[in-house]
C-alpha cells in the first residue's frame, strides 16, 4: 500500500486543484490513516482553509516560520482557520482520524459582483499578520464559525441548492472571521488616520475600482480625491500604507486573478482587460503577488 503526502514544490507550496464548472471552494474528507506516518506533512497554498475534525485526535501545528511553531491537540468537533500562505501541518495521534477541510482562494471575493469586499474583508485578514486560528467545541467565541463548518461538511453536491447555501455559509464565516479579526466595518485604517485623509482616500479607490482598466495616471487619481499628487501619496500612505500605484497594480491582479479562475479568457486578453500594458509586465507582476505564473495559476 503506497501511503500518501502532500505534494509541494521545492518551497513546501502546495498547488490546489477545483472541479471543473463548479463553484471555485475546496472541499475535502483526509482520513490520516491513509497517509505516511499519519501525518499531513508541512506545506503552505494561497488559499485560506477552514478544518473541522471529524473523528480521532491532531496535533495540529501552525508555523510562524518553517522553524517556529504554535501546535495544539485537536478533538472531534474543533476547527481551525489557515491564512493564506502560512505554513501548516499535523499529525494523528490516535488512529482513524478524519479531517475536513475548506478552501478558497482569496480571489473569490474579487469579483465585481461582491464590489468592495475584497478591500474591505479579505486584504485586512491578509495583512493581518495572524497566522491562523485554532477553534475549539464548547467555547462560545468559536462555535458559531464550526457550526457552520458543520453545516458546510453535511451539505453534498446534489443537493439542490448547494450552491446558494455554500455561498451563503461562506458569507457567513467570513463575517465571523472578520469579527473575530476585529476588522472595522469600514476600510481597514491605519492607526492614527486622519479623518480627513480617510475620507479622500475612498473616494480615490472607488475611481480606481470604476476605472481600472483604463491606463491610470496617479495624477488622475489625485484629481478625483480633489488633492494635488503630492497629498495623494501622503493620503495613500497614511490611510492603507501603499501607494496609489501599488494599490492600483494590486486591484489589477486581485480582477485578473479572477478572470483566469472563472473564464477561459486568453492571458493577453486577461491582460488588457485588467489594465496592464503588455502581457509580459502582466505576467512577471502577477507572478511577484502570487508566487506563480498565471497559467499555473489557472491550472
Amino acid at each position: 500500500m503506497c501511503l500518501k503526502t502532500i505534494e509541494t514544490n521545492e518551497n513546501m507550496m502546495e498547488t490546489l486543484h477545483y472541479p471543473e464548472k463548479e463553484l471555485p471552494v475546496l472541499r475535502l474528507e483526509q482520513h490520516l490513516d491513509e497517509f505516511k506516518n499519519g501525518e499531513i506533512n508541512r506545506h503552505w497554498h494561497a488559499e485560506f482553509l477552514f478544518g473541522l475534525l471529524l473523528n480521532g485526535e491532531l496535533d495540529y501545528s501552525i508555523f510562524e516560520n518553517p522553524v517556529s511553531n504554535t501546535h495544539r491537540i485537536l478533538k472531534p468537533g474543533d476547527g481551525i482557520f489557515i491564512n493564506s500562505r502560512v505554513l501548516h501541518g499535523c499529525r494523528q495521534t490516535v488512529p482513524g482520524s478524519v479531517l475536513f477541510t475548506f478552501g478558497l482562494t482569496p480571489s473569490y471575493f474579487a469579483s465585481p459582483v461582491f464590489g468592495n469586499l475584497y478591500q474591505k474583508v479579505i486584504l485586512p485578514i491578509l495583512r493581518s499578520g495572524k497566522y491562523g486560528l485554532f477553534l475549539f467545541a464548547g467555547h462560545e467565541e468559536d462555535d458559531a464559525i464550526l457550526k457552520r463548518l458543520t453545516i458546510l461538511h453535511n451539505l453534498f453536491h446534489d443537493d439542490t441548492n448547494y450552491e446558494l447555501r455554500s455561498v451563503e455559509l461562506i458569507c457567513q464565516l467570513w463575517q465571523i472571521l472578520s469579527q473575530k479579526f476585529e476588522i472595522p466595518k469600514n476600510l481597514p485604517l491605519c492607526a492614527g488616520t486622519n479623518p480627513v485623509y480617510a475620507s479622500r482616500v475612498r473616494v480615490m479607490l472607488e475611481y480606481i475600482h470604476q476605472h481600472y482598466r483604463e491606463p491610470l495616471t496617479v495624477e488622475q487619481i489625485a484629481q478625483a480625491g480633489g488633492v494635488s499628487r503630492r497629498a495623494c501619496f501622503r493620503c495613500f500612505r497614511d490611510v492603507i500604507n501603499q501607494t496609489p500605484n501599488e494599490y492600483l497594480t494590486q486591484y489589477r491582479l486581485s480582477m485578473a486573478a479572477y478572470l483566469l479562475t472563472h473564464t477561459d479568457k486568453p492571458l493577453s486578453a486577461v491582460s488588457e482587460a485588467c489594465g496592464f500594458e503588455n502581457t509580459s509586465y502582466f505576467a512577471k507582476c502577477f507572478k511577484q503577488r502570487y508566487g506563480i505564473p498565471p497559467r499555473q495559476f489557472r491550472h
